[in-house]
């Protein structure tokens, strides 16, 4: 599908689903080193940077987004591939370059110094290393959702897509007749504990968006996942323990990617680095804000405050 073709359905979508949720949100375009993003913001205050996990776009944040703007300015922003950016092909990129590179031009595009970050999965994994390498610019950082870098551990479903030579078209045909209906199942199946809670016009963005970006997310899934689990080269190990950013990772108990091991790394880490705090969340998925808004705000605000 042509890009201009693609990216009135999705804008209209967004546009519906921030009617409904938050309608004081502002959209803008951002300009960075390799291309064109979008921002959505609202409400006051200091800054909140949301960044969004692999697949999905800044509209993920979108009914979390008035409960934030009641203490802060929140800007949610798509990654590149991802919601009304540029589209992006993944394989074979230095995800921690490419990182550093884009969060450090949104935040200058955007006239931010040191700010608060809140990030979910591929999206905290950005935020993490970008805390290492750039302390100066993360005041705060938040991860909802486990991300990669921590464990190999990996959802079957990513994995499959990840594998040599047949794992490009599986992905494709998988993602090739996006609807409602297969959304919310694969929402269930991997990202929320209650995919029932998904309202249509956050599944229509959703549709649309896997229509307009599905090769780059499928490229990002497969430079993130393969066969065996997450790739060595972005597992952090020992650097988990040099975060000096506050940290706190708070994840639903309902997690598709939090096996067992994972959760044990998770401890492991909090004990050895004071910096690091972990919270769970009961009845919680991936993104546990769309199961349990008050209770991520909670300890989100308890955090950030």
């Amino acid at each position: 599908m042509a890009r201009a073709q693609a990216d009135g359905p999705l804008e209209a979508a967004q546009a519906a689903l921030v009617s409904r949720l938050a309608p004081a949100t502002r959209v803008q375009q951002l300009s960075w080193s390799a291309g064109e993003t979008q921002v959505l913001e609202l409400g006051e205050g200091p800054p909140l940077v949301l960044v969004h996990g692999g697949g999905d776009g800044a509209y993920e944040w979108v009914p979390f987004m008035p409960l934030l703007a009641q203490e802060h300015r929140v800007l949610a922003v798509d990654r590149p591939g991802h919601g009304l950016a540029d589209p992006f092909e993944y394989e074979g990129v230095d995800l921690a370059a490419h990182a550093a590179t884009f969060l450090t031009g949104i935040l200058d595009a955007l006239d931010l110094g040191a700010v608060d970050m809140l990030s979910n999965s591929i999206g905290g994994w950005w935020c993490a290393t970008f805390a290492l390498d750039q302390p100066h610019r993360v005041r705060r950082l938040v991860i909802a959702g486990h991300p990669p870098g921590v464990t190999r551990d990996a959802p079957l479903p990513l994995r499959v897509i990840g594998l040599p030579l047949v794992g490009k078209p599986l992905g494709r045909k998988l993602l090739g007749s996006p609807s409602r209906e297969a959304s919310r199942k694969f929402w269930g199946q991997v990202l929320v504990a209650h995919p029932e809670r998904l309202i249509d016009e956050f599944l229509d963005v959703d549709v649309e968006h896997m229509r307009r970006n599905r090769d780059s997310a499928l490229s990002l899934v497969r430079r993130v996942v393969g066969p065996r689990g997450v790739r060595k080269d972005l597992l952090l190990g020992h650097r988990w323990l040099e975060l000096a950013v506050p940290t706190l990772f708070v994840h639903g108990d309902r997690d598709t990617f939090m096996s067992g091991k994972v959760e044990a790394a998770w401890q492991a880490i909090a004990e050895s680095n004071p910096n690091v705090q972990v919270s769970s969340v009961a009845g919680a998925g991936h993104l546990p804000w769309l199961d349990e808004p008050d209770l991520v705000l909670a300890a989100v605000s308890s955090f950030l405050n």
